[in-house]
């Protein structure tokens, strides 16, 4: 059996997945991202619609919306280096299912190598019995319920726990910020209120 890391060294461990991520590919990681991405692909097809726009129109654009922001006394310099280079490439389709396809085995492994791999359908909880019982009827009904409102918080929030927690929070970025404290804040009340149901 395996022995649990030190938390701190488990957190420079968590945090450094990230910072590659975003070395080797220029990306921030974003696993709801990358699920988007592969919906919206089978949902529109290869023929995704896309926005495409000369280096002048691009450059166009962003001086209209730097002077609407900014007002008339903006100044931009007119050598700007060609902004479509800095545009994100689209990635193809099996680079999501790759990095997905990753998370699923990195798992896997985990669980073997813990020797704790033991796959059922069912929740083993004394709080979710008594609340929900543990049929397999209920268990798929809070599981996929439980799904469905993880997806509609993540498009709310413009991103899931990993593109706020790990990549938003560490650069700092208000709203990941903001997200991060909503949803820590929401589990810790609802694991509290539920422990006092059961």
């Amino acid at each position: 059996m395996i022995e649990p890391w030190h938390w701190a060294i488990s957190g420079i461990a968590l945090a450094s997945i990230p910072l590659l991520h975003w070395i080797a590919f220029g990306r921030t990681l974003s696993v709801s991202g990358r699920i988007s991405a592969l919906i919206n692909r089978a949902r529109l097809g290869r023929d995704e619609p896309t926005v495409e726009m000369s280096s002048d129109e691009l450059m166009a654009a962003v001086r209209e919306a730097t002077i609407a922001a900014f007002g008339g006394a903006a100044v931009l310099d007119p050598e700007v280096p060609d902004a479509s280079a800095a545009l994100p490439t689209r990635l193809p389709m099996s680079n999501h299912l790759l990095f997905l396809g990753g998370i699923v085995v990195g798992g896997l492994i985990s669980a073997l190598a813990a020797g704790a791999y033991s796959p059922q359908f069912a929740l083993h909880g004394r709080t979710f019995n008594s609340l929900f019982g543990g049929s397999s009827v209920s268990t798929a009904a809070v599981l996929i319920g439980g799904g469905m409102l993880v997806g509609f918080g993540t498009r709310m929030a413009a991103g899931c726990t990993t593109g706020h927690g790990l990549c938003g929070v560490s650069r700092f970025q208000k709203g990941s910020l903001l997200a991060t404290g909503a949803f820590f804040g929401a589990a810790v009340v609802v694991s509290l209120g539920l422990e006092l149901l059961s």
